[in-house]
């Protein structure tokens, strides 16, 4: 019979994920409060820096050159606190585009490595410095590509935050926005030790998709003849149902409160869609989707029809992120489902975990 055994594991998606190489400096007249820690009068320039990390056996980066010539950054700083709610936002970078220059790197203050927002097109494009009296600073962006633009929101009624929207088509990816997460810091050492005010600003460009494939085992590897498996088939176990690869999403990137990642929320359209996957070991680019409801697997083991069930916990999935379900071929009789392991790199820095969690036998 068969058994399951699913591995979650969210990684960027390397075929479909910008990758990140760029650093630019500026500098200005601007006053800014000192360093409270130290006391330090001059200004540090605000800089930037991405990277793609591949993360499932190596590690690599790429420049996002590669992908796009431009991007817009948004930034803004809290001034306020009050039991951990960060208040009153002030701008920063009111949407700056920053271009990549072919040859440029090292030509300018504010250009360190080909990447420049000081642009004669944009005149009001003016150096920024930190503000060490700030008691928080959020950055985040978007890369428009050539057939799929994304638009940008500012919302001041309710929650002040920007919404950044999208349409984006599993069937024409490479064409699809990247959107960043959100680079939070309040400027603790402790807290964000990685994201210090007047260090680089890393800032992670995704693609609206997810990735889905699925894969067999066998209990006894060794096994001599193999089973032979056939037909395989993975689909939502409600009839009818099928799996999105197009729809509308949103990020929601808040400016104030106690929030410090963005969220995203998702509205499927069927005018592009799979009713099954059909092929194992084989990566599926899909739309992110939340409750999608329990997936139903069916197979031809050895002439003999198998079926197995993926409860719904196990099928939100989430922007960037790729899933691999792998279903256990048991010799013996009884359908079980077996251990889960999720291996999460969550949105925010340094959040890997693993977690194990013991399901039920039918």
């Amino acid at each position: 019979m068969i058994g399951i055994r699913t591995i979650i594991k969210s990684i960027l998606v390397p075929s479909l994920t910008g990758g990140l190489g760029w650093v630019f400096f500026s500098c200005s007249s601007e006053q800014v409060d000192p360093d409270p820690g130290t006391g330090k009068q001059e200004p540090v320039a605000i800089a930037f820096n991405g990277n793609l990390s591949e993360e499932e056996v190596t590690r690599a980066t790429r420049p996002l050159e590669e992908y796009t010539k431009a991007f817009r950054v948004w930034a803004y700083k809290n001034t306020s606190v009050n039991a951990g709610s960060y208040g009153n936002p002030q701008m920063v970078f009111p949407g700056f585009t920053v271009k990549w220059l072919n040859n440029s790197a090292a030509s300018s203050t504010t250009n360190t490595d080909g990447w420049e927002y000081i642009l004669n097109e944009h005149p009001e494009q003016s150096p920024k410095y930190w503000d060490w009296s700030s008691k928080a600073y959020r950055f985040f962006g978007s890369a428009e590509m050539s057939a799929i633009p994304g638009t940008w929101e500012h919302i001041t009624e309710g929650t002040e935050r920007y919404e950044y929207t999208c349409t984006p088509d599993a069937t024409n990816a490479e064409d699809a926005p990247f959107y960043t997460h959100m680079w939070f810091s309040n400027g603790d050492a402790t807290d964000y030790p990685t994201r210090q005010y007047g260090q680089l600003v890393t800032l992670e460009f995704i693609k609206p998709f997810a990735e889905v494939m699925f894969k067999f085992t066998l209990a006894d590897p060794n096994a001599d003849p193999k089973p032979m498996l056939e037909e395989p088939d993975f689909r939502p176990q409600t009839a009818g149902r099928r799996i999105a690869l197009m729809g509308d999403v949103k990020i929601t990137f808040p400016l104030a409160g106690t929030a410090t990642q963005e969220s995203w929320e998702s509205t499927p359209e069927y005018t592009k869609f799979l009713t099954a996957f059909t092929k194992t070991d084989t990566q599926y680019t899909v739309f992110p989707i939340r409750g999608q409801g329990a997936y139903r697997l069916t197979v031809t083991v050895n002439g003999a029809d198998k079926e197995c069930i993926v409860p719904d916990t196990y099928t939100t999935w989430s922007p960037g992120y790729r899933y691999t379900y792998i279903f256990k071929v048991n010799d013996e009789g009884g359908v079980e489902l077996d251990n889960v392991n999720i291996a999460v790199k969550n949105w925010q820095e340094d959040a890997e975990t693993t977690a194990q969690y013991n399901l039920y036998n039918w």
